[in-house]
């Protein structure tokens, strides 16, 4: 008997002009003139998704495993976040990955194919669904909403 399990992901992270810069978004590097403020590497894609891995299995959610306060936690690859998360799965598999990235500063629509080839190898998951939308106002933020569906 198969059981399914749902778990939703949330992160956002403020972003700075940095002119030449680029920023890390679902484990690959986009380069771009902004910066993300954050105490690891922020990237919003990755925290968002293991937060629903977190949730989908019940096991919390990231900040209980990864302070930002934490000195060793600075400048983190967020794939060492996303690893540990994937382990908690034990021997669950996942299913079904949809995400959205909501930024008005950036555009995905040359990156989104890149971001889920990456998510499909980093989450061992062929269905990877990757959105990207807009804010429709003014902001200096970068989010991301995921949901992830697991069969224990």
């Amino acid at each position: 008997m198969s059981i399914y399990l749902i778990g939703q992901g949330f992160d956002q992270h403020k972003l700075i002009k940095k002119i030449n810069s680029s920023i890390v978004l679902g484990g690959i590097k986009v380069k771009c003139n902004y910066q993300i403020i954050a105490h690891s590497d922020g990237d919003v894609i990755l925290h968002s998704l293991s937060n629903a891995i977190l949730g989908s299995v019940q096991q919390g959610d990231i900040g209980e495993y990864f302070k930002d306060n934490d000195h060793k936690n600075k400048n983190l690859d967020s794939r060492k976040i996303l690893n540990f998360c994937l382990r908690k799965l034990n021997k669950a598999k996942i299913v079904n990955v949809d995400l959205t990235i909501q930024c008005e500063n950036i555009l995905f629509k040359d990156i989104k194919k890149d971001i889920q080839n990456n998510l499909i190898k980093l989450l061992n998951c062929k269905r990877v669904n990757v959105k990207a939308t807009r804010f429709e106002e003014k902001s200096n933020l970068i989010a991301c909403h995921s949901i992830i569906l697991i069969n224990k």
